[in-house]
Order: structure tokens, then sequence, then C-alpha cells
């Protein structure tokens, strides 16, 4: 440590405040504690420029978790940072602290977070568990989304962007709240809780709603793909299909890669709102009113997008516990569902194109399954070599079959 370093660690004992930093792949960290006020803002601007002319580089990063306060001369500081720093980031600011930056309109010219709220896993009730993380009730009007997978933890912020773009955009869904901070370097983001069933759990427990409802369900879908964006906020969901498609790639022969591309190519872009995830498991019901849940693959694209997520339920699965685990239902009432939905989406009572279109969507959810060949979720990598087996023996072989289907339902749609 410097001797002016070690100066300015007394000062702060004396209540002013005290800094740290280190450079780490062409970035400045530069760590605040205790009071920003105009007796250390002299001190600190003062050794900051030699701090920074020691230390060559690319970005700079002000970590303000334990920065307590921060006068105008402060601010004034910061300021000078922006316009001077290449890239710059104030991080980790606390909720008291971020209301000065708020007031004094900061916030909006420089490139501030807030820290995150901290949540106590060990003090809540966990309510579900997926591949890459789990379901926690916080309280009696809050659940916690929790992400295991540190890699993923970029969508978590963009997931928090979609929900509250798209209820913005008068989709009905779950209120969405913060990013928090789960302890051991998790990640979560919390929602209001929905105090009902599923659509999926509802046609179960009174199958005798299931006409009813299956309306509603496709309102909400027809509701969902009238809305025309351009918002980057949802990203393409072409381009996210593309990505899939070249990661599943990296584990099959190249003659392979190169027939997914045939899928790919038979899809397209579109300007309409898509879940891409849409099965009866994702939309809850709620004082009768239908709401979207889990919106982290909400894109732009075409309706095509969730006519293939839906279809991965159209067939049942295995046993009827997996069926009731995916998307609430029963195998046998997944049958009924299937016929039902079929009817309606597609608005047709001919048995024939019943029949036709019943097998459209049993090849269009073998797009899924295959593209998920390079998730890298436990549960991929546990069963990747099963879904390149069922690939080769149902996928490849049929491949002009699938895209025929696609073209046929793009053009219905």
């Amino acid at each position: 440590m410097c001797k002016k370093k070690q100066n300015f660690a007394e000062n702060f004992i004396q209540g002013i405040m005290n800094y740290s930093f280190k450079v780490d792949n062409d970035v400045l960290v530069v760590s605040l504690q205790g009071r920003f006020d105009t007796e250390a803002s002299a001190k600190f601007e003062t050794e900051f420029a030699e701090i920074s002319k020691e230390n060559p580089h690319g970005s700079l990063v002000l970590d303000a978790s334990e920065l307590e306060y921060v006068a105008s001369s402060g601010l004034r500081i910061i300021l000078k940072m922006v316009k001077t720093e290449k890239n710059f980031k104030l991080v980790n600011v606390s909720p008291e602290v971020y209301n000065v930056f708020e007031m004094t309109g900061f916030s909006k010219i420089i490139n501030i977070t807030k820290a995150l709220r901290k949540i106590d896993l060990d003090k809540c009730e966990k309510i579900g568990a997926g591949g890459n993380g789990a379901v926690y009730r916080i309280s009696e009007d809050e659940i916690v989304k929790v992400n295991f997978n540190p890699e993923t933890y970029e969508d978590l912020d963009k997931e928090l962007a979609k929900a509250k773009e798209a209820f913005l955009l008068g989709i009905p869904t779950a209120i969405s709240f913060d990013l928090v901070d789960c302890g051991e370097g998790r990640r979560g983001v919390v929602y209001e809780i929905i105090k009902s069933s599923t659509l999926g759990e509802s046609i179960q427990k009174d199958p005798s709603r299931m006409e009813e409802l299956t309306d509603k369900y496709i309102e909400q879908l027809n509701l969902l793909h009238s809305v025309h964006t351009d918002n980057p906020v949802f990203g393409s969901a072409k381009a996210s299909f593309a990505k899939q498609v070249e990661n599943a790639s990296k584990h099959l022969t190249e003659e392979e890669g190169e027939l997914m591309k045939q899928i790919l190519e038979a899809l397209p872009e579109g300007d309409r709102l898509v879940h891409c995830d849409a099965h009866p498991k994702n939309i809850m019901i709620q004082n009768g009113e239908m709401l979207w849940i889990d919106m982290e693959g909400m894109s732009v694209g075409h309706p095509i997008y969730d006519l293939i997520s839906i279809a991965v339920i159209l067939n049942g699965m295995r046993t009827d516990e997996m069926s009731v685990g995916i998307c609430g239902m029963d195998n046998a009432t997944v049958k009924i569902f299937k016929d039902c939905f079929i009817r309606k989406y597609f608005k047709t009572e001919d048995p024939e194109m019943i029949q036709k279109l019943g097998g459209m969507l049993d090849a269009l959810r073998l797009i899924r399954a295959v593209f998920a060949i390079g998730f890298t979720t436990s549960g991929t990598e546990k069963y990747r070599s099963a879904i390149i087996d069922m690939a080769r023996q149902h996928f490849f072989p049929n491949i002009q079959k699938i895209v025929g289907g696609i073209k046929f339902l793009v053009s219905s749609l």
C-alpha cells in the first residue's frame, strides 16, 4: 500500500473515506468505503489521478458497495470520470446512495447499477426445481426464481427486462420486481405469487372445462401474437434458434449440422411477440384471468415458434408422472387436449385435416428435442447421447417432411 493510500485510510478512521483498487483484464476497479464528502473528494481526486496514470486501463469501475454517502463534490468528481474515461461504470450502489444519483439526474447520464437485494434461501420454502435452478417462496406475496448457473446470469437481467416490457405492452404477466443476490454467488428474479393453478393443472382437475379453457388459452396466444414490436429487449426468435443449431452442431457430424440448417432456413423472422415456451404449464389462471410466466425466452418472431413449443407436449411423455411434471396433465388428458387445441386453433372440424395437422405437430416436437443437444443443463448433458440417437433414427431421416410441415403451417398462421 502506498504512503498516500495509508494516509487516506487514517482519514477514514476519523470519519472520511477509504478506498482500494486493482487492475484486472484491462479494467481498473476502485472500491469506495465510507463517506465521499468534500474533504474526502479533494484527497481522492489527487490520488486517483496518480493511480490512473500509473495503471493504464481500458475501463474504470467504481464499486460503491460500501459507500455510505456522496456529497455534491463527490458527484462532480464522478462526472469528471464519466467525461475522461472511455468506459465507466458505477456498480453495487446502495438504495440510499442511489437516491442521490436519481434525484440529481446523474442516473440518466452515467452507467449505474444498484446493489442487489439479498435473499437468505435457508429461510425460504423451496417449491419447485428445474435444470438450472429452483423456485423459493420468499413471503406470502413473493417468490424468487433462482438460477444456479453463473454462465446464464446475463439471461436473468434479460428475463426481468422482458417481463417488464411485456407487461407494459399489455400482455397479462406475473408482475416482476427485482434481481436479487441469493448468496454463494447465486442470482434470482423476484415475482409476485400467483395464488392459483396452471392451465394444465386446471384442465387436469376439471376436464369438463377443457373446451372453455382451451378457448381462453388460444385467446391469450392470439393476443400475444397481435403485438408487433421492434423492441431490442426481446431479441429475435430466429437468432435464438440459430444459436441453438450452432451449439447442437458441435455434437453432430458436419452433414447432420447442414441438415439442421434446413430447418432454420424454413423458419421465418417475423415481428410479432412470441413466448417460445408457450405450453400449458407456463400460463397461470388467477381469478379467471390467464397470466404468462417464465418469460426468459420471449422474443420477436412468427407464431410458428410458439407452435413448436406447444407441440412438445401434445403427444404426452413416456410416463404420466413426466407428463404431469412438464405440462400439468397426464397422458390421457393430453391426448384429448391435443384434438381440442387443433380444432380450435386452426378452426377446423374436418377429421382429415385434424389428422394431417396432428402429424405435422408430431414432427415439429422433434425440433425442440434435437436443438436441445447443445444445451448445458445437467439433464441435457446426462441424456445427450440418447437424444442424438433419437435424432438419427427419427429426425434426420424425416427432415424434408418436417421442413414441409413448417412451410405449410407458416402459410396457415
